[in-house]
Parts: C-alpha cells; sequence; structure tokens
C-alpha cells in the first residue's frame, strides 16, 4: 500500500476489509477466521464483538489477536474506559497482543470516528528466560481515526512497520503505538516556539521597555500563558465549540478554527496586528464576555457565528496587553501548521490506557519543564505512572480504614471491580468518596488531585453501573462538577501553575458536556 492508500484507510470510516488488507501488508503470516466470530460481550456497552483472525511474528512466536468491536450507540470510548478494557479481556490472555478495532457506525457524536487500539499485557522472564505467569494489568494504546482526524502519525508509523514486512517484532508494533515518543516530538517543538515569541518581544525595544520594564521573567509568563490559552482552544475545537454557524448546533463549528482565522487575517491585512486586534477579541470579548446568543463576528464585516462564552478567569484580560503587543506573522503561521500536525484529545490518560493524541495532561508537562530554576523550587514533572500510584493508594487508604474487606477494596480501586462487595456497602463506600476531601499543599500543574478525580469518577461510574446494570441516566459532567466543588482543594507559590491546574480541571469538565456552560470560578478552590 502506498503512503495515500494508508492515508485514506485512517481517514475514512472504518472498512473491514480495507483494514483486513492493511494487517495482510504489514505482516508475512495471517491467518483470517474463515466465517466472523461472534464474541459474548457486556451488552451494555456493545452491541456485537468479533473475532478476525490473527497475525503472527515467526521468528520470536508472537501472536497477534485481530478484533472488532461495534459499541452501543451512546457508549464513547473515553468515558468507559474500565468497562472496555475488560470487553475482552478473558479473549485477549489468549494472545501477546492484540488489535481492537471499535467503532459505532449507528452513533451520530461518532458518525465516521473509529478507534485502533493496541492491547498488551507484558510478559515477565526470569533469569534464564523462562516465562513466567505474572502479567501486567492490560495496557492499550489508541488512535483516533476517521472523520475529522489527524492521521499523519498513525499514517507515518504505519509506513515504518510496512518497510519492515517479513521482519516486524512486537517492539516495532509498540514504537508504531508510543505514546512517550509523540509527547516528546511535540514538547521539543512547542519549547521551540515558546523561545521564538520570547526572543520577538525582547528583541522588540517598544515592547521589551514600555510593557515589559526589561523583566525577562514577565515576558516568559506572559508567553507561557499565551500559547497555553491557544492550546486550551485547540481542545476546544475539538469539541466543534468554535466558529459555529448562528443556525447551526453546538459541536458543528470549526474545527480548524484558530488557524482558518488566522488565514483570514491575513486576507484581511490583520496579520501584523493578530494578536492585538485578532486574538485579544477572542479572548476577551468572547470567550470572555457574555453575548445574546453567543454571536460575534472576530474580524470586522464578517457574518456573526458562535463562540462560547466560557468565563472561570483563563480568559480576563491583562494589564499589559494595553500596549498592543504583536508578533511576526511567520511565527503564528508556523505554530498553527506545527499543531495542525498533531491529533488533540480532551481526556487525560492513565497509564493502561493512553491514546497517542496530546492531551491536558501535556499542559503540566510543559510548564514544569518550562518553569525558571524549577529544582531549586522543587518543581519536578512526575511521571504518570506515579502520580497514578499515589492516587490509588491514598485512595485504598482512606476507603479501607475501619474496614475487613480491604482486599475488595484494592480490587474496586485498582480494577475497577465490585466482586466482593454488597450493595450495602457500594452505598457506604460512595458516601465515604463524596465526604472525601483533597488538598495538595504544593499543587504545581495539578498532577495529583488530577489523578484523583479521574479515580473517584472512574469508581462512581462503576457504582452507578452495578447499581442500575447500564451507564444510562449517568451523569458525568454534573459527578465531575460534584467533586471537583465538594474535594478538591491546592496552593502553589507559582502562579503560572495555579492557570495551568485551573485549565485541567476546567478541560475535564468540557469534555462531558453537549453544549457550553460557564466555566466554575476555581480562585477559591485552587
Amino acid at each position: 500500500m502506498t503512503r495515500e492508500q494508508i492515508e485514506q484507510l485512517l481517514e475514512s470510516p472504518y472498512s473491514r476489509e480495507d483494514w483486513k488488507n492493511l494487517i495482510e501488508t504489514i505482516f508475512d503470516e495471517v491467518e483470517f477466521a474463515s466465517s466472523i466470530e461472534e464474541i459474548e460481550v457486556d451488552e451494555t456497552m456493545a452491541s456485537s464483538a468479533r473475532y478476525l483472525g490473527r497475525a503472527m511474528i515467526e521468528e520470536s512466536s508472537v501472536d497477534i489477536g485481530l478484533y472488532e468491536v461495534e459499541l452501543k450507540e451512546k457508549v464513547v470510548l473515553e468515558r468507559n474506559r474500565v468497562g472496555l478494557r475488560n470487553l475482552l479481556r478473558r479473549d485477549l490472555a489468549y494472545h501477546d497482543g492484540a488489535f481492537v478495532v471499535y467503532h459505532s457506525p449507528n452513533s451520530e457524536e461518532q458518525e465516521g470516528k473509529w478507534r485502533l487500539s493496541f492491547v498488551s499485557e507484558t510478559k515477565y522472564y526470569d533469569e534464564d528466560g523462562e516465562e513466567r505467569d505474572r502479567k501486567t494489568e492490560p495496557k492499550r494504546f489508541t488512535y483516533m481515526l476517521g472523520k475529522n482526524e489527524k492521521v499523519r502519525t498513525a499514517r507515518d508509523r504505519f509506513l515504518v512497520m510496512l518497510s519492515k514486512r517479513g521482519d516486524v517484532e512486537l517492539k516495532d508494533i509498540f514504537e508504531a503505538f508510543s505514546v512517550e515518543k509523540l509527547s516528546k516530538s511535540f514538547f521539543d517543538e512547542y519549547k521551540a516556539y515558546y523561545e521564538r515569541f520570547c526572543d520577538n518581544l525582547i528583541t522588540n525595544d517598544s515592547y521589551w521597555i514600555s510593557v515589559f520594564g526589561e523583566n525577562d521573567k514577565r515576558v516568559r509568563d506572559f508567553v507561557k500563558k499565551l500559547l497555553g490559552r491557544i492550546v486550551f482552544l485547540y481542545f476546544i475545537e475539538k469539541k466543534g465549540w468554535l466558529g459555529v454557524d448562528a443556525d447551526k448546533d453546538w459541536g458543528e463549528g470549526d474545527l480548524n478554527f484558530l488557524s482558518n482565522l488566522f488565514e483570514r487575517s491575513k486576507e484581511n491585512d490583520l496579520d501584523e496586528i493578530f494578536y492585538s486586534d485578532v486574538l485579544t477579541k477572542l479572548f476577551f470579548e468572547a470567550l470572555n464576555t457574555e453575548r445574546d446568543n453567543d454571536l460575534i463576528s472576530i474580524i470586522e464585516g464578517e457574518e456573526p457565528y458562535k463562540v462560547p462564552f466560557l468565563n472561570g478567569g483563563l480568559f480576563e484580560r491583562e494589564l499589559n496587553t494595553i500596549g498592543g503587543i504583536n508578533f511576526e506573522p511567520k511565527l503564528f503561521e508556523d505554530l498553527f501548521a506545527f499543531f495542525a500536525r498533531y491529533n488533540f484529545t480532551i481526556y487525560e490518560d492513565d497509564p493502561n490506557d493512553q491514546t497517542v493524541a496530546v492531551d491536558p495532561e501535556m499542559l503540566g508537562h510543559i510548564f514544569e519543564n518550562l518553569l525558571e530554576d524549577n529544582k531549586d523550587k522543587g518543581a519536578f514533572y512526575t511521571p504518570k505512572e506515579i502520580v497514578h500510584y499515589m492516587c490509588q493508594q491514598s485512595l485504598i487508604e482512606y476507603l479501607a480504614e475501619g474496614r475487613d474487606d480491604r482486599e475488595a477494596i484494592v480490587r474496586l480501586v485498582e480494577m475497577k471491580e465490585v466482586e466482593g462487595i454488597e450493595s450495602s456497602e457500594l452505598d457506604e463506600i460512595e458516601t465515604k468518596i463524596d465526604e472525601v476531601k483533597i488538598c495538595d499543599p504544593a499543587i504545581g500543574s495539578g498532577a495529583f488531585p488530577m489523578g484523583l478525580l479521574l479515580e473517584i469518577f472512574s469508581i462512581k461510574q462503576i457504582i452507578w453501573n452495578e447499581k442500575h446494570r447500564s451507564l444510562e441516566g449517568f451523569d458525568a459532567a454534573k459527578t465531575k462538577t460534584n467533586i471537583i466543588q465538594n474535594s478538591i482543594y491546592g496552593v502553589d507559590i507559582e502562579k503560572g501553575a495555579i492557570d495551568i491546574a485551573r485549565l485541567r480541571f476546567w478541560l475535564s469538565l468540557v469534555v462531558d458536556e453537549a453544549i457550553p456552560k460557564p466555566l466554575p470560578n476555581l480562585d477559591y478552590k485552587i
């Protein structure tokens, strides 16, 4: 298959035949099932699940299962990770790894989109090279594909595997689904743009003296916030909430709103003043100002379109923006071209279930790696595996206190299983969860309380499903809002840290909202 054929396959709605053709092109030895085998699965999650066959890496005797899952219409992969992780657990245990396609052909929200996951249980070997029985929790790495998704990373990595036809190894598959590799690439480029924006202001005497008082930290803080706002809006773009035609619904907006706004600015000779006359209007007169029907024209003369009023403090006007700051147009042109190469997902990952895309956790990674003198201030980037472990162990200690069934609590928190816990006990656990208070006295970019928010949310979701045998009626946005309002607190000496932490909590709420709502003010919480 050519580069163009692979790209078209990944950009199009899921096709079983095209997917099987790609597998046959990459692997020398593939055995497809003579007839599609239906698998019995949780009917609250999936309409059907099928075993398609297997691909083999003969030299190392590695067996890669091939599966396809059709999700129920209202089941969204990212919101139901635990349930979907368990969906094929028994069948996946027969393989060294598996490719699983998730799609929802009957879902309006997911129309034309599909998810490709590589699921693997890492095996352990002793000093003599003998395989041990102990395995880790299955890990799933996922690409978002199909309609309106950026597929450049997936395309390029599948091309690498294709170039090794006949010599593909398990490590090549892990490399193709590597989140760390994508994160490092994104951060390295982001840092270079951050430095270019800073240099543009520092080398301009009028800004350097009159606006920033020859204080380079003020320049860096300004640029961090500017780029942070832009990245935030790339996440909001994914919701289809920017540039929505007046007669259309939220979700039907321009998925490339920012870059298209810049292109229209060039056409209107506004690219030289893109920040002072275009972005500031978007930030302060649209996102931070309540308007009739949310309508606004960012560029004079255009038909009004909808941009949500988000409030929450993220887009409050700073005093030093009055100075009419601007940047060389090439900076924004290159920045938007850089962002266009990456997929963005609003969903925060956990170590066992990661999307190969830029997620909000990247904002914390960016902040903590750009913080000046971070080691002296005690600021370090903590890997998500460590944060995940800390959060789960803290929650286990809290919930297990005074109980005799510690092992059941461990299974609930670590595996999200309710086996051995009576219904009345689930009520007690949920009450205790609702009463918990979490304060991080050095919150940084919010990794620990954000991790606990996601752990608590996941447990409440599991308890709801156990009680109702369905997620119908589970209000994800309201649940998260209640957790944040009732349980989460944080303090930090660095204002930039607070900005990022709040931003991540806002995004965690935006994820589950169907229509925009004003963001809660987190000043007294964080």
